[in-house]
């Protein structure tokens, strides 16, 4: 009775094994896509890392929840950070068809203060991850929603022309 419970444990055990899946490890390669969805996490950073890092002409990360330009989400802060410390340029694009803004005071504050945020993370920003966007500039496009608030619309990197 012993024997036929251990070799039935024992046979259980070998089809757990054999059914047993290889886990998605973390350093598997990500196809590089033109279009990344933010999503706070760090799998996002892999995403972005792998389509900055390849030969697309631009990328662009777009947003499933309203984004203030204020209010720009700390792990998109640090790759605009990188942007910058890597010699790009970040610029700030207004929405289209308003030649000026509503409060260009507002627009003046969104620059001053998020370069000022740049700044101060491009300090602690020394990840190799973030080495990926070296020869990339970034555009932060906003534009109106329904309610007339500024959002950012989607934040682009775009391979700097020699």
């Amino acid at each position: 009775m012993k024997t036929h419970l251990l070799i039935s444990m024992l046979s259980t055990a070998l089809a757990l094994v054999a059914c047993n899946t290889t886990p998605v490890n973390s350093s598997d390669p990500i196809t590089p896509k033109a279009q990344v969805s933010f999503i706070d996490i760090s799998k996002f950073d892999r995403e972005l890392a792998s389509s900055v890092g390849s030969p697309l002409e631009a990328v662009d990360v777009v947003f499933y929840d309203r984004v203030g330009p204020n209010n720009m989400p700390e792990r998109l802060q640090k790759w605009l950070s990188a942007v910058e410390k890597n010699g790009g340029v970040v610029r700030v694009v207004p929405p289209p068809n308003e030649i000026a803004p509503r409060d260009p005071l507002a627009l003046i504050s969104l620059v001053g203060s998020l370069f000022t945020v740049i700044k101060n993370l491009a300090v602690i920003n020394s990840d190799k991850i973030f080495e990926t966007v070296k020869g990339r500039d970034a555009a932060i496009a906003l534009e109106r929603n329904a309610s007339g608030e500024l959002v950012v619309a989607k934040l682009q990197f775009i391979k700097r022309q020699p």
